[in-house]
């Protein structure tokens, strides 16, 4: 099996809203007609409903109910709405469940990636923040993708880590390719930045690549950072453990300590 073959089954992939895809493609855009697409968000019941939830949810603590997304924008910014946009509409493009993969989990874990990257990301003048957060969502798209199409050999390999095996390894003995490799060529698929693909593809060894992006170096060190925290580590802990070279190419000069004080105090936003 290739690649390929995974992508056509079309009936099988995560259903991205079209307007997400729109906005994650203009990230980088400071003449983005974001109004525009807050209004297309608008416009779709089920996208709106989702970060309505979120809006309304703990996590951001608001004194009253949100009612509608011009009232979102009102309370807490175009800026966090657009991140919520992403959030809700790539945690909402698989219904049900996935055979071998909690869902939930999933989703929660790839939130709490992108929240740290976009902490790496502030200290950095390589990465935009909110290119950060949508890179650290996104960057586990394959995994997902292979439980969608091939979800034998996808917990297959769950079982191989499971017990202490490589899962980059897992994945090449089961696969022939790895799950950066078939989340990349989704998001190529959906015509994603080239920015986003690159940095999902190189993320568990930038530094192999002839030409590493400091992108997939921030992913890296957000899911090492991850890792260390949910083991219980202190901010020193993480900042004596990341890996120097790493920290370079992200384009983090300073404020590691900063980072690392952050990622180990961070409540992540978390799905309903």
């Amino acid at each position: 099996m290739n690649i390929s073959e995974l992508l056509a089954q079309k009936d099988k992939l995560p259903n991205v809203p079209e307007v997400v895809k729109e906005l994650i493609q203009v990230l980088s855009d400071d003449n983005a007609n974001l109004d525009a697409i807050a209004s297309k968000v608008a416009k779709d019941p089920t996208l709106s409903v989702k970060i309505l939830r979120m809006v309304n949810s703990s996590y951001y603590g608001l004194p009253r109910t949100v009612n509608s997304i011009d009232e979102a924008i009102v309370r807490i910014g175009l800026d966090r709405l657009k991140i919520l946009v992403i959030s809700s509409g790539l945690s909402g493009s698989v219904t049900g469940e996935v055979e071998g993969l909690d869902v939930k989990r999933f989703w929660n874990e790839s939130f709490e990636t992108g929240e740290i990257c976009k902490i790496i990301a502030k200290k950095t003048n390589a990465v935009e923040a909110d290119v950060a957060f949508t890179a650290g969502i996104i960057s586990n798209i394959g995994r997902l993708l292979l439980h969608l199409t091939t979800p034998n050999r996808a917990k297959a390999v769950q079982t191989a880590v499971d017990e202490g095996g490589d899962r980059n390894q897992a994945e090449l003995d089961r696969f022939q390719f790895t799950s950066p490799q078939a989340g990349a060529a989704l998001l190529e698929e959906w015509k994603l930045p080239t920015e986003l693909c690159v940095a999902v593809l190189q993320q568990r060894a930038p530094l192999a690549h002839p030409e590493p992006s400091p992108l997939s170096a921030v992913i890296c060190l957000a899911k090492q950072m991850m890792t260390a925290r949910k083991k219980g580590a202190t901010a020193k802990d993480i900042v004596d453990a990341v890996s120097f070279p790493l920290i370079s190419l992200a384009g983090v000069k300073d404020g590691l300590a900063d980072i690392a004080e952050q990622v180990v105090n961070l409540e992540p936003m978390r799905i309903a």
